[in-house]
């Protein structure tokens, strides 16, 4: 074959690799006849050794080995007219970094020298294998490692892009460059499965290898082999260049131009801060499976049911006594079936409507579609209209549903399969429950209940021996402690625990415990359970009871060792949430010390605490996985029949201001000036949510009646800031559960409709009802705060100003009103000009709003003046041009202008709006400006076939990501049928 031009091959290796792997290709290839006159073989080696013994040198992380790949492209092959990109496993997520990084600062044509991208072996959903690494090598912490951690959220991000922008692409442009990608797995590859390999790629195939033979092949016959010299010749023949920068008229080949890059806004911006929608969903916590193997062949034969083919299209509720491990059992599900190549989705309670929406988002669903529906309160048949149409395996787990009724539908029972548990009537899916309820009429007849026993005594004491590790005694004496805490793991893991860190302290102890035989005698000498009651027949009760026995036991040897400050932390730590808490986070710079529970406490005292509730094992520590930010990642757990027992200790209930008081007010600290509103702030308040929202209906709504006006004040204020995060992120019906009846109900803990502290939660109200459109219902609540407020407050209020605003919006959007809300408008502006300031952020949305109003009542030119004065104000303030609020503001300005007849003038500014846009291509404010810019398109002499085109591409995404009565896409319909009659021919 003829080549004129050289083909530059780059080899990258894998995780704990080096060059060395490309040590048989690279001999192939070098000597190959057919390439020798036009292939030149580049090996491109970065530093990823397995454990690090000089800490001075940290291991590089995926992004900087993307930058270095990207560094040797520029310096090593500055020449070079045609690449071509192979890797191998964790390579794979370097390359596709590397071009979403690219594609994302608008260097899209930088990447047109790259003719091809091979994949050999690589962790496109993560890859399983590592995670049990991690339980036989305690001190890895690589955070290259952490990459391959199943929807990992640095490799998610980057994977949307690559699809999109570069194996969709079909443009040469800033944001766009189409490449070949090939994606290949290895038949024998038990550490990245074929199907985890292939991924989302829809080119590729799989070969007959395992992990590491597949970039070692015997001969030029070998497939993997083939692959790479079908992509040599395949980058051959490819045009030397990508497109000119000019039109094309210019002489150069350009590929037709996509809807986005004719509109001039980026196809694929880079994601938003805290965007919680372009988040990854969350692994189950497959740290905690370090703690030990299944025990019980019921319970392991229960796995491989549920897991076998049989088990699919079914729901599966795994029923049992608290403390039974019917969490842990389906954590080996969930475990299996992701190393099995399944997708899994973990879903904790107190955390259920934000991971079901991000299950929306994980399935495809564009950003426009889930708001909708979180909107509309069609969120339960969204998910399930995804998961019923997922061409995956999949696994939906609803971990510890001990209220069921949250699974069903607002208005009737979960039974009913018309909530968020369904049964899936897609051949690919199950669905796993866990739950102490075992009646199979709370459950529906359809689902299928599995009754979790407590453990025999033989593998009862094989967990106390392998959890002591032999220091305990004897297997008859550990199989006697078994049936005397009647099997209940829970009871057995803490017992264990407490025997080992006995035994592996060196202090001297007020206690004769030191092996099974005694820790039996001081379970007996705490409560003595009526004669027959021990053993495997447990009830709920002495199930409970055995487990309180053990953590008592385990409390007071920490007492003894001079760590008494554990127990009541443990105790505070069970006011909150059962779900995740990340302790660093309320911990570091917190309210302990001026606490009455913690005299003297110290930093050194609270981190010996929290190694005594690890050591004990009345805590469990991990992290999790996929977070980028530390304190969010180190979180600890309470088991809930743990977290149930301690609410209901005698010290908590004698004292709650003191216990639930500081878990407020750690929370309140942890959230400090972290504006709820702000995205960047969402990953914090999406952790601490579940806990606000469990202390603060504790305080208020529960049966504690404090006393304390104090904690009371702060709880509301609590539950004000977390209705803001939910309001924020569009979980509009958790935020009205949580508003709603503590106003009907504030008299119940000792405060007026109209005190201050609860017009905030009222306010918040009132906020809810605008954006769910409820204009009428907005504007009754909202009246009656301003009236409060104002007089409480006085009219010049900050907080009275807030609702005014919010008054006039609702006032101003309903038609025909607009001449009254322009004058409660220009109070307002009036009144922050000289409360908050000319240029305050608060001043110039009112602003805004007075502009919309303006063209509204038909006066454009001072809508336009009133427009461009924000949008200068905030240049002067280096405000990012991607602010939502400065975008609408452009979107009103392109409105104003096209009023005036100025359409040259608005594609201008709407075109910079669309390519400042930091919101998802699919998102309702990106399409929304799409709409605006046809209309711009209409005003302007001779483009009207542009718009035609344009709104066909529009009304085509819309028809394909929303409902058939979603209000821009019967606008848009409408005005392209329209056009569509009137154009001639």
């Amino acid at each position: 074959m003829a080549v004129r031009t050289r083909v530059h091959l780059v080899l990258v290796h894998g995780l704990f690799s080096s060059a060395k792997v490309w040590t048989a290709f690279h001999t192939l290839l070098t000597t190959d006849p057919e390439l020798a006159d036009w292939v030149s073989v580049h090996l491109f080696e970065y530093d990823s050794p397995l454990v690090r013994l000089r800490p001075d040198r940290r291991v590089a992380e995926t992004d900087d080995v993307a930058d270095l790949l990207g560094t040797f492209l520029e310096t090593e092959l500055a020449e070079a007219e045609r690449i071509v990109l192979v890797t191998h496993s964790q390579g794979g997520l370097v390359v596709q970094r590397f071009l979403a990084r690219k594609l994302w600062v608008g260097e899209g044509r930088e990447l047109s020298r790259i003719k091809h991208f091979t994949m050999f072996a690589c962790p496109n959903t993560g890859s399983g294998f590592f995670l049990t690494v991690r339980s036989w090598l305690k001190i890895w912490n690589n955070p290259q490692e952490k990459q391959l951690r199943p929807f990992d959220r640095a490799v998610t991000e980057a994977q949307r892009t690559v699809l999109s922008a570069v194996v969709h692409g079909r443009a040469y442009g800033d944001q766009e460059c189409p490449i070949p990608v090939r994606a290949y797995g290895g038949s024998a590859d038990e550490i990245v499965p074929p199907v985890v390999a292939r991924g989302v790629f829809p080119k590729g195939g799989v070969v007959t290898a395992d992990h590491f033979s597949i970039v070692q092949p015997a001969d030029r016959s070998a497939a993997p082999y083939q692959a790479v010299r079908a992509a040599l010749r395949e980058a051959a023949q490819a045009p030397a260049e990508g497109p000119p920068d000019g039109d094309a008229d210019g002489g150069g080949l350009r590929a037709p131009r996509s809807a986005a890059e004719a509109a001039g806004r980026p196809s694929l911006p880079p994601p938003a801060a805290g965007e919680l929608d372009l988040a990854p969903f969350p692994p189950p916590p497959y740290g905690t499976l370090e703690e030990g193997k299944l025990k019980g062949q019921e319970r392991l034969s229960l796995v491989a049911s549920l897991l076998s083919e049989q088990a699919r299209q079914q729901v599966h509720v795994i029923t049992g006594l608290g403390g039974s491990g019917k969490t842990r059992l389906a954590l080996e599900v969930a475990d299996r079936a992701q190393r099995a190549g399944r997708r899994v989705w973990w879903v904790s309670m107190p955390e259920l409507s934000l991971r079901m929406r991000m299950i929306a988002r994980d399935l495809g669903a564009p950003s426009i579609t889930v708001d909708r529906a979180w909107l509309l309160g069609t969120a339960m048949d969204l998910v399930w209209t995804l998961l019923n149409g997922c061409p995956d395996p999949w696994v939906l787990i609803f971990v510890n549903a001990d209220d069921p009724e949250r699974l069903g539908p607002r208005d009737g029972q979960v039974a009913d399969g018309t909530g968020w548990l369904r049964r899936p009537q897609n051949a690919n899916g199950t669905v796993l429950v866990t739950s102490r309820v075992r009646r199979q009429q709370t459950w529906g007849e359809g689902a299928a209940l599995h009754d979790v026993g407590p453990l025999g005594e033989d593998d009862g004491a094989s967990m106390l021996l392998e959890r002591t590790g032999g220091l305990g005694g004897t297997n008859e004496q550990a199989r006697r402690l078994s049936r005397q805490l009647g099997g209940l793991p829970l009871a057995l893991r803490h017992a264990a625990d407490v025997i080992k860190a006995v035994n592996d302290s060196h202090i001297s102890l007020d206690s004769d415990i030191r092996d099974f035989e005694t820790f039996g005698r001081a379970v007996a000498a705490r409560v003595d359970s009526a004669p027959g009651r021990a053993g495997p027949d447990l009830g709920e009760l002495l199930g409970r009871e055995s487990v309180e026995k053990v953590c008592g036991i385990a409390m007071d040897l920490l007492s003894s060792q001079g760590r008494a400050e554990a127990a009541s932390l443990l105790k505070v730590f069970a006011c909150l949430s059962v779900a995740p808490v990340p302790y660093r986070c309320l911990l570091g710079d917190s309210p302990l010390s001026q606490s009455p529970l913690f005299p003297g406490i110290t930093p050194a005292r609270t981190h010996a605490a929290l190694a005594g509730l690890e050591e004990f094992g009345l805590v469990d520590f991990y992290e999790r996985e996929g977070v980028a930010e530390r304190d969010l990642a180190h979180v600890l757990t309470l088991h809930p029949v743990v977290h149930g027992m301690l609410r209901e200790d005698p010290g908590v209930r004698d004292r709650p201001a003191d216990y639930y008081g500081l878990a407020v007010r750690m929370v309140l600290r942890a959230t400090l000036d972290r504006n709820p509103d702000h995205p960047a702030h969402w990953p914090l308040w999406a952790a601490l949510a579940p806990h606000a929202l469990e202390v603060s209906r504790a305080c208020l709504l529960g049966e504690l009646k404090l006393s304390d006006r104090t904690v009371r004040t702060e709880a509301l204020e609590l539950a004000r800031l977390t209705a803001r995060y939910l309001i924020a992120t569009g979980l509009l019906g958790p935020a009205y559960d949580l508003v709603l009846p503590m106003v009907d109900r504030c008299a119940s803990f000792g405060f007026d409709i109209d005190d201050r502290e609860v017009l905030g939660l009222r306010h918040e109200q009132g906020r809810i009802h605008l954006d769910r459109e409820e204009l009428s219902e907005a504007e009754e609540v909202l009246s009656r705060v301003v009236l409060a407020r104002t007089r409480i407050l006085g009219e010049k209020n900050a907080d009275t100003l807030a609702s005014r605003h919010k008054l006039a919006r609702a006032i101003n959007e309903q038609q025909g009103r607009e001449a009254e809300a322009e004058e409660m408008l220009r109070s307002i502006v009036e009144a922050e000009n000289e409360v908050r300031g000319r240029e305050h952020y608060d001043t110039l949305v009112v602003r805004h709003t007075l502009a919309r109003t303006m063209r509204a009542l038909g006066r454009h030119a001072e809508a336009e003046a009133e427009a461009w004065q924000i949008l200068d104000i905030s240049r002067r303030n280096h405000w990012p041009p991607s602010t939502p609020e400065i975008l609408r503001v452009r979107e009103t300005l392109t409105h104003a202008l096209l009023d005036q007849g100025r359409a040259s003038e608005a594609e201008q500014v709407i075109r910079e709006a669309l390519r400042d846009a930091a919101q998802p291509p699919d998102s309702n404010m990106v399409m929304r400006f799409r709409y605006t810019f046809v209309l711009v398109l209409l005003g302007i002499v001779g483009r009207t076939s542009e718009a035609v085109n344009e709104l066909t591409a529009l009304v085509r995404d819309l028809t394909r990501v929303v409902a058939p009565e979603h209000p821009l896409l019967v606008q848009a319909r409408a005005l392209l049928q329209k056009l569509l009659r009137e154009l001639p021919g």
